[in-house]
């Protein structure tokens, strides 16, 4: 249970950082990998075939990441820097769902979904 409240701690922390909207400039790589990093291990808890398998918190956690960059992305606030680092990270998480929507019915069609999300914000950015 330690490593749990060790992964969950890192997590929450690493999220405040990254939804904090006025970063400091040289720091948005850093922030947005400890986000995704943290996010990445915390739901590694509950992926198929561990201890502690849940499909739903495993997609939870998957989701709210990939969510949480896509909302950066699109964010004008935002620096172009944090927001360049998000698009050119945001495929970890994506694929982790890809790999779990392909093993559930229906779940291409999700993941086609989340897909053609990030293919509608892309476009302005390049």
């Amino acid at each position: 249970m330690d490593n749990q409240n060790v992964l969950y701690n890192a997590f929450y922390k690493a999220q405040d950082r990254f939804l904090e909207r006025y970063t400091q400039n040289g720091f948005e790589p850093d922030i947005i990998h400890d986000y995704i990093h943290s996010g990445m291990m915390l739901s590694s808890l509950y992926e198929n075939g561990c201890d502690d398998e849940n499909p739903l918190l495993y997609e939870l956690f998957l989701r709210q990441l990939y969510y949480h960059l896509i909302d950066a992305i699109q964010d004008p606030v935002r620096s172009r820097t944090f927001r360049r680092v998000c698009l050119d990270s945001i495929h970890t998480p994506l694929l982790c769902l890809k790999r779990h929507y392909y093993q559930w019915e229906d779940g291409d069609i999700k993941f086609l979904y989340l897909q053609q999300l990030l293919q509608r914000v892309q476009t302005p950015l390049d």
